[in-house]
């Protein structure tokens, strides 16, 4: 039995990729919520790995951290999570390296959270960065048939998934070729399954909350 780490599904957008892999992939797994921004939580992160984070996925006696290095394991047991032209696969990597390594001011002025809903203004750069999202996802999109970025569903949908639910929450301008995109990511019934349970979720993250209220 697989066991994943995760920290509180209304705010966790590295737990929620993962997650949502996972579901796809269709490999039996538990799941271990930690709440976060508890007293206490860290010492239970870093009993898990060294990095003191989530998600982290327990495979018999080793534990994986990292949202991309868990895909990439599930990937190899489940090829078709990678998109199946050889050239495709490789640019949802670097697609999927670049929405956890870039757009921090998108991350840092609208964090995840399931349960807002705001039109406050985003700052410049945050707004920026969406602009940039939405193109990326264009060019993608643009480039192949199916509703997803690479046709199917894939890795990288995951990877969108978190951004997504930040356009719906503070109410990000985007036009209507992106809001197909983000309507099929919010409609996905695993999304559905994690939002419903983040949403019924009674701890709080009064810092997050107070984001662009």
């Amino acid at each position: 039995m697989l066991k994943l780490y995760i920290g509180n599904k209304n705010y966790s957008s590295w737990s929620m990729r993962p997650w949502l892999v996972l579901k796809k992939s269709e490999l039996p797994f538990e799941e271990k919520l930690i709440l976060l921004d508890v007293p206490g939580f860290k010492a239970k992160l870093f009993k898990l790995s060294s990095a003191g984070t989530v998600p982290v996925l327990q495979v018999h006696g080793e534990m994986i951290p990292d949202s991309l290095a868990i895909s990439e394991w599930a990937a190899k047991g489940v090829p078709n999570l990678w998109p199946k032209d050889a050239k495709d696969k490789q640019i949802a990597r670097e697609f999927c390296k670049q929405m956890q390594d870039d757009f921090v001011n998108l991350r840092s002025e609208a964090p995840m959270n399931l349960r807002r809903r705001t039109r406050s203004k985003l700052p410049k750069s945050a707004v920026q960065d969406a602009a940039r999202m939405q193109d990326i996802w264009l060019e993608l999109l643009g480039k192949h048939d199916g509703p997803y970025l690479f046709n199917d569903w894939s890795i990288a949908d995951a990877f969108s998934t978190p951004y997504a639910s930040r356009f719906v929450s503070y109410g990000i301008d985007r036009n209507a070729r992106a809001d197909t995109y983000i309507s099929e990511l919010m409609s996905d019934d695993d999304f559905l399954e994690w939002e419903i349970a983040g949403l019924s979720e009674t701890w709080k993250m009064p810092d997050t909350d107070a984001v662009n209220t």
